[in-house]
């Protein structure tokens, strides 16, 4: 399926010369009177490797057809990182390498989405919002605004979040998986 450079959002997945991509991050740019471009910081789903490709404005380029499915993630064992499928109880072992970009916020019997393209899993979608519980985090200073009224905290799967200053620990606080913004 064909889609415009405008079209392309963060986690699209594009087929480029044989090859899956799933766009990490995006810039467009225009200079002057000249044709605006986009800039695709771009991950390699096969071998992982990451680049920055650009287009012109307006250029067709081809999405993969993948398939999603409801899925629910387990646990991690080492390196692997085991998801089920709801309605077939499938079973899918990624690698760590696959998943990297969200382990932080894998939490066990979290419902989540596969994306499957030719049969084989090749990414994982989190729901946009996320409940956690502050595992630990310095006191919060009243009259402290250095950091926009936020501080450091760990959250219960480990990942490391700027949180508001009146959340202490054993608090429950939302993180939107997209941003990594904590409310």
């Amino acid at each position: 399926m064909k889609i415009v450079t405008s079209d392309i959002k963060k986690w699209t997945i594009l087929e480029i010369d044989g090859q899956l991509y799933k766009v990490i991050d995006f810039a467009f740019m225009q200079m002057q009177q000249r044709q605006g471009s986009y800039t695709y910081k771009l991950r390699n789903l096969v071998t992982g490797g990451v680049q920055n490709l650009t287009f012109k404005s307006g250029t067709l380029l081809e999405q993969a057809d993948v398939m999603t499915k409801n899925a629910v993630y387990l646990y991690n064992s080492g390196d692997t990182y085991s998801f089920m499928e709801n309605d077939t109880g499938e079973m899918h072992d990624l690698n760590k390498n696959m998943v990297e970009d969200i382990t932080g916020y894998l939490k066990e019997n979290m419902d989540c989405y596969i994306t499957l393209y030719k049969g084989n899993v090749i990414g994982v979608i989190l729901p946009v919002t996320v409940s956690y519980t502050i595992k630990s985090t310095v006191p919060g200073v009243k009259g402290d605004r250095a950091q926009a009224g936020k501080k450091p905290a760990t959250l219960e799967t480990g990942l490391e979040i700027m949180i508001p200053l009146h959340k202490n620990e054993g608090d429950m606080v939302t993180i939107n998986t997209s941003t990594g913004e904590a409310n």
